[in-house]
């Protein structure tokens, strides 16, 4: 199938949307079997005001790791659209707005700040915790296949990639009957195993150059 035959996924019903926290261990597995352990990820949703109307905030910490990050993505209720992105890793900071269609805002390193603007492709996916979040309100199935825009920052500004998300098949992880969804942006590729009982996404595997990268849900 064509890639621009895909549809983009369609934005989820926000109002189902559950607030709480949940909390992953990170750890890295390199080619030789090692397993290191990379500290823990929160991730807590909870609801929030934005400009006088009600929205969500997906706010996630990173610690115990060799770089601190944290990432809080401000969503409309109603679809889950980003209208707010803070972000920081170690001293480097960024803060951006979204309208419907772009982005503006700036980054601010040791080098100094830059500000920017870019034109934002449907189906914009920012933060992990964004993207968990919509993935757990998707129509999951086997079979199932969506475009969607991944919108990184590794450079002066943020750039959006084409991603597709599949579902490529079922799966028992952690004793519990979990999709095993995929996410592919050129040579990025991510798996999440999202818990058929409760739709929540309980595994997260992306391979990286030191070897595969893996956040589990903690009970």
């Amino acid at each position: 199938m064509l890639a621009d035959s895909i549809p983009v996924f369609e934005r989820p019903n926000g109002s189902l949307m559950r607030t709480g926290s949940l909390t992953y261990a990170l750890s890295l597995t390199k080619p030789g079997g090692q397993v290191v352990p990379l500290g823990i990820r929160t991730v807590n949703v909870s609801e929030t005001s934005i400009g006088g109307t009600q929205g969500w905030l997906v706010a996630e910490s990173r610690t115990g790791s060799a770089v601190e990050t944290t990432d809080s993505v401000y969503l409309a209720r109603a679809d889950l659209a980003p209208e707010r992105w803070s972000a920081t890793i170690g001293r480097a900071q960024l803060g951006a707005s979204f309208t419907r269609d772009s982005v503006f805002g700036a980054i601010a390193t040791y080098q100094g700040q830059a500000s920017f603007a870019m034109a934002l492709p449907p189906g914009a996916l920012l933060s992990a915790g964004m993207v968990e979040r919509v993935i757990e309100l998707l129509p999951l199935r086997v079979g199932y296949r969506a475009t969607a825009s991944l919108v990184i920052v590794d450079g002066a500004s943020p750039r959006a990639l084409p991603a597709e998300i599949v579902v490529d098949r079922e799966e028992r992880v952690n004793g519990m009957d979990s999709w095993v969804v995929s996410i592919r942006a050129g040579a990025l590729e991510q798996r999440l195993w999202v818990s058929k009982r409760d739709s929540r996404v309980v595994r997260v595997e992306q391979t990286v150059p030191d070897g595969v990268l893996t956040s589990v849900l903690q009970p």
